[in-house]
């Protein structure tokens, strides 16, 4: 998932990006035609990843610059429109319209500029009709009849709009593997980008299902815009000219990585297994962090839930941690606290245990790639379905068992 935290400080990035939105409305004439000059160059710009999570993977764009026709313009498949009723749903949900904007280089130049992120640009090695040939489309697909679609992550997003561009309307190669040979899931072109990031990247695990986890493609690859960098340097035309003909730096990178969180989910949970724990000795305390914990947990079930049956984004499907983000877990431990339990209600705590000891025996073998910090979760939810499953109270026994040392000594 992706969430944009507005600052004051951002606010004259905002207004720099209203203006860049104005621009592409109303400064550009789609009607008129425009034939490129000799000196024309089309480049793919690639910026390095922003400090937010919606701009933690880099961002790719296409320039057009004519200085003959005065014309220095980027087209940007990585806009929305804030705005949209219902913006959070609409994401949620997949239906969120993302569009092809169009604006002066300038003005994108100085959003990268205030953030301190680095820009470096790839000069496609085109003859003059390929150049035009792109940039018809380009003006074409900027049109408001056809600027706006349906994002998608990892398969429809700012980086393979440009690559997908590049595919049909040149002849280009790419070389099935020419930066990694030991290939990786789309879960593992994500990681890098969130080492710092770990709560993050612990909100994105649980998030996505299973199609993260698809080895994928280098061409698939070019979702992220730094494998997209990659991937143009090592293309070439079907006539051997190598597609990107010179490489540049337009803005160097002033921004520092931000520091890690101080404590990871991995640790936090920990400590919340070490609190199940210590909750045994007191039946109130035990109470309160089951109805708590488990809320929680129903919670993120539902979440769940909605991401793989209800949503559209195809990266949320089939997720396994519904099998223990259960969103039935509260309404069980709320009868087991508060109302004598049921033969079916014992059934559901046995199968909780067995499930959750199954996944902790065959942790490895899960094939959903699942966050260190879900362990102790899954650990914690053995140990607490265990009383109510084989019917016994670990208060009372812990009470006696402190009873009789104490007499001991």
């Amino acid at each position: 998932m992706v969430f944009r935290k507005v600052f004051c400080e951002k606010k004259l990035i905002i207004s720099i990006l209203l203006l860049y939105g104005f621009v592409s409305v109303f400064g550009i004439n789609t009607e008129n035609s425009i034939i490129l000059s000799d000196k024309a160059e089309i480049t793919l710009l690639t910026s390095t990843p922003g400090e937010e999570l919606y701009s933690v993977f880099g961002h790719s764009a296409l320039r057009v610059n004519d200085p003959e026709n005065e014309i220095d313009l980027v087209y940007n498949y990585g806009t929305f429109d804030f705005d949209t009723p219902n913006f959070y749903y609409k994401f949620a949900k997949g239906r969120l319209m993302y569009m092809l904007s169009v604006g002066p280089y300038r003005y994108y130049e100085s959003v990268y500029r205030i953030e301190g992120r680095a820009i470096y640009e790839q000069v496609l090695n085109l003859y003059s009709f390929e150049k035009q040939k792109v940039f018809e489309f380009l003006r074409e697909n900027a049109l408001p009849e056809n600027k706006y679609y349906h994002y998608d992550f990892f398969y429809d997003n700012c980086a393979t709009r440009i690559r997908d561009i590049v595919d049909e309307k040149l002849n280009v190669e790419w070389y099935e593997e020419p930066y990694d040979p030991d290939r990786r899931t789309f879960r593992d072109l994500l990681s890098p980008y969130l080492e710092n990031m770990p709560w993050s990247e612990f909100g994105i695990d649980i998030a996505l299902g299973l199609p993260a986890d698809k080895v994928a493609e280098p061409y698939e690859y070019m979702f992220i815009p730094d494998e997209m960098f990659i991937a143009f340097a090592n293309a070439q035309m079907v006539d051997e000219r190598p597609l990107v003909s010179e490489d540049r730096i337009l803005l160097e990178k002033r921004s520092q990585p931000a520091p890690p969180h101080p404590i990871s989910p991995n640790i936090a949970f920990w400590l919340i297994f070490a609190l199940g724990l210590i909750s045994f000795a007191n039946k109130k305390a035990a109470k309160l962090f089951d109805i708590i914990f488990f809320s929680a947990l129903s919670i993120t079930g539902l979440l769940i839930i909605f991401l793989w049956f209800i949503s559209e984004h195809l990266a949320t499907n089939s997720n396994m941690n519904l099998l223990w983000a259960l969103p039935f877990h509260i309404y069980f431990f709320l009868k087991y606290h508060f109302s004598t339990l049921n033969s079916f209600s014992k059934w559901y705590f046995k199968v909780i245990m067995v499930l959750s000891a199954l996944m902790i025996f065959f942790w490895e073998l899960i094939p959903q790639g699942y966050n260190a910090a879900f362990f102790p979760i899954v650990f914690l939810i053995f140990i607490k379905s265990i009383p109510p499953a084989l019917d016994i109270n670990i208060t009372d026994m812990l009470h006696s068992l402190f009873r009789k040392k104490k007499k001991t000594l």
